[in-house]
């Protein structure tokens, strides 16, 4: 009886320490791998290297892999007509990995960490397009991916990694040992919504795939101008604008991508060299809500705000911004940088228009 007894404890301790184990994620390869060491073969067929611009569960596909096996049931969708995803959608299945709600994701991250959601692009619960409409400016009926036609997370991301935009760095803080942001290209398609153009390099050409009222060279549309090809052969994107030259107080600027810093959101006044017949892009107005900081006394010169991200999706309330989710939902109204959840104030446009220069 006592023998059973310890047979008993001793496998029940057992799957206690199995279930203790993180699960390995099928993408390693199996014939160099072991449970539970943590190696690149282990992690990393999931979660490529940091150091480059990696793909992760969603490329580099070889025959001693199993990552399709990652996001495809092949015996057991759940309905017919979805691409044998083990989710009963498109959202439902990304959700898998990359749900927020526990706090670490996209979507729900916001909620999850105790604030309101100003603004997001809704999946899987419309097809409506605010400034679709290129001979209107107003809003427009697209047919997209998801449910009935309503858009999902492929309408933007290309999920095996087929014809993607250039890496660039954001916002989001991934971690590999250290705090860093590496480029990515966030696995976004060149031709977002399926439209005829493909567009290489994240921009404002990108948002106006979708957001085609909203271009500058649509005369009869008034909306705040933004540089596109249709302004300028050679538009600024979110990898090469002109950004203020350090966090001090300074009437330089220099070239560089707008994410990982709050300098790319102010424009001194008489412009700088690299920005005199520049516009700014959609996401020098629209990105991830934080405080970008002012330009100096008549607007000559400027004075960022330091950029931190010592932790991603919003673990540290005092970072700035404290999100990465955008353009998925953001804190601010309208997902603009500066602004509160219902509204945005006059800082924002003095950012570009000091009051010297007012009429």
């Amino acid at each position: 009886m006592k023998r059973r007894v310890l047979r008993i404890a001793f496998f029940a301790a057992l799957a206690t320490v199995i279930l203790a184990v993180p699960s390995v994620a099928l993408a390693f390869d199996e014939t160099t791998s072991t449970i539970p060491s943590i190696s690149e073969e282990n992690c990393g067929g999931c979660h490529d290297p940091y150091f480059s611009v990696g793909s992760g569960v969603h490329g580099g596909y070889v025959t001693t892999t199993s990552k399709c096996e990652e996001c495809h049931s092949v015996h057991a969708a759940p309905a017919a007509g979805t691409m044998l995803l083990p989710g009963a959608t498109i959202t439902a299945t990304c959700n898998t990995c990359h749900d927020g709600t526990q706090g670490g994701g996209v979507y729900g991250a916001i909620a999850a960490r105790g604030l309101n959601v100003a603004a997001k692009h809704r999946t899987e619960t419309t097809s409506v397009v605010p400034g679709g409409d290129s001979a209107t400016g107003g809003s427009k009926t697209m047919v997209f991916n998801g449910v009935s036609g309503t858009m999902t997370c492929t309408d933007c991301h290309s999920p095996h990694g087929s014809s993607i935009v250039t890496g660039f760095p954001g916002d989001r803080v991934r971690y590999s040992g250290f705090g860093a942001i590496l480029p990515t290209t966030k696995m976004l398609k060149q031709k977002p919504g399926g439209t005829a153009t493909a567009t290489a390099n994240y921009g404002s050409d990108w948002c106006l795939s979708c957001h085609q009222g909203r271009s500058s060279a649509l005369s009869a549309v008034h909306n705040h101008p933004a540089e596109s090809k249709a302004t300028t052969s050679v538009p600024f994107t979110y990898n090469r604008a002109a950004i203020s030259t350090t966090d001090a107080i300074s009437s330089t600027t220099t070239y560089g991508a707008i994410g990982g810093t709050n300098r790319g959101y102010l424009m001194v006044y008489p412009r700088t060299a690299q920005q005199s017949g520049h516009l700014p892009i959609c996401q020098q107005c629209h990105e991830d809500n934080r405080y970008v900081g002012d330009l100096v006394g008549t607007g000559t010169q400027s004075d960022p705000a330091t950029w931190t991200g010592s932790t991603n999706d919003g673990k540290t309330a005092t970072n700035n911004p404290r999100f990465g989710t955008f353009p998925h939902e953001t804190t601010g109204y309208r997902m603009l940088v500066e602004a509160t959840a219902t509204a945005y104030n006059d800082d924002l446009c003095l950012n570009c228009h000091p009051v010297s220069q007012l009429p």
